[in-house]
């Protein structure tokens, strides 16, 4: 019996042996440091898709219903969605359209134009997303020559309304810069997939596929804002720190590491003021306090201000407030008022 077992051993490793010696020979393993996951499976988007969902009363119970998703290729010069959308749905740039939900459309080509009546006109750029907002009236085309990709879904439920009170989201702002990137498109082609099944099964699924995607798009959004208030206050130290003296703009975005355009237009934004007039405003300040308190020359407050040319200085400063700084000597009262004041008093 030994011997019997000792042979049915040996046969057993050649066998195994010659069985890993083929699966080497045919598909040698990989080098350790060199082992990786397989590649996903690519997926393309489809030329055209669209599904308009019927109303289901248990999709209720997850708080937000998914009415409709697709994906469409706009080409320049189209005013109009292809055929085969619902009358509620159809759309046209000349009338433009108001819908009963919302719709969430990631732009990842393309420019155009957006026109809404609390937002008015703001451009679209690549990657973009756009909120559209219930019972209220929008338009959107491409810029001319060029053509772009729609990726939207539409929802509905409590789910996004308590999203947008928590949000502050608004129709007034409808476009949302968000740093997620092209995953947004793997996002909105898994629930095509789900959508191309059929399923009632597969409503709550798409429904917290939609949550999700608008949870990266929201965090992407409030990462890239808190960002922005960082850049935008190191701005305002900056422009602060120099009031007796010219700055350049361009030099300050760079310091800033950020482009000058953007730096123009988020400052704006944010303070409702461009760079130079912020600045010129701080300094003008400063003239105003130095000529209320300390008793000093239009020369000297002009100097200790950046400004060169005091009879430039003199026009400027009666321009912005309304009175020439030879006739500021305030009496006592007034020069309480400016020592007190953090502000120009214009």
């Amino acid at each position: 019996m030994p011997d019997l077992y000792h042979e049915h051993a040996t046969r057993s490793c050649q066998f195994l042996n010659r069985l890993s010696n083929y699966a080497l020979k045919v598909s040698p393993l990989p080098e350790p440091w060199r082992v990786s996951a397989p590649p996903a499976k690519a997926r393309t988007a489809p030329e055209s898709f669209a599904r308009y969902l019927p109303a289901v009363p248990q999709d209720k119970t997850w708080g937000l219903q998914v009415t409709n998703a697709g994906y469409v290729k706009i080409e320049s010069k189209m005013t109009h969605l292809p055929a085969g959308h619902p009358k509620d749905f159809v759309f046209s740039c000349q009338a433009g359209r108001t819908l009963q939900e919302y719709q969430l459309h990631y732009f990842p080509h393309g420019g155009g134009i957006f026109e809404s009546k609390p937002s008015g006109r703001c451009q679209i750029q690549a990657g973009a997303f756009c909120l559209l907002f219930p019972r209220v009236w929008h338009r959107y085309s491409p810029l001319a020559e060029t053509c772009w990709d729609d990726y939207w879904i539409g929802f509905k439920g409590p789910y996004i309304n308590q999203l947008v009170r928590q949000s502050a989201l608004s129709p007034t702002q409808p476009l949302l810069r968000s740093g997620i990137g092209h995953e947004a498109l793997e996002q909105y082609r898994d629930i095509f997939t789900e959508l191309q099944a059929e399923s009632p099964e597969v409503m709550p699924v798409i429904a917290a596929q939609t949550m999700l995607l608008l949870a990266h798009v929201l965090a992407g959004r409030k990462d890239r804002d808190q960002g922005a208030e960082r850049i935008i206050s190191s701005a305002k130290c900056i422009l602060r720190s120099n009031l007796d003296r010219d700055i350049n703009l361009h030099a300050l975005a760079s310091s800033l590491n950020t482009s000058y355009t953007w730096l123009r237009r988020s400052f704006r934004l944010c303070t409702g003021r461009s760079l130079h007039q912020y600045h010129l405003h701080l300094r003008l300040q400063k003239a105003w306090q130095l000529l209320a308190t300390s008793g000093c020359t239009v020369r000297e407050a002009a100097d200790q201000t950046g400004f060169n040319d005091e009879f430039y200085f003199s026009r400027l400063f009666k321009l912005k407030t309304g009175r020439s700084p030879k006739t500021l000597k305030p009496p006592r009262l007034a020069r309480r008022i400016a020592l007190k004041s953090d502000f120009l008093p214009f």
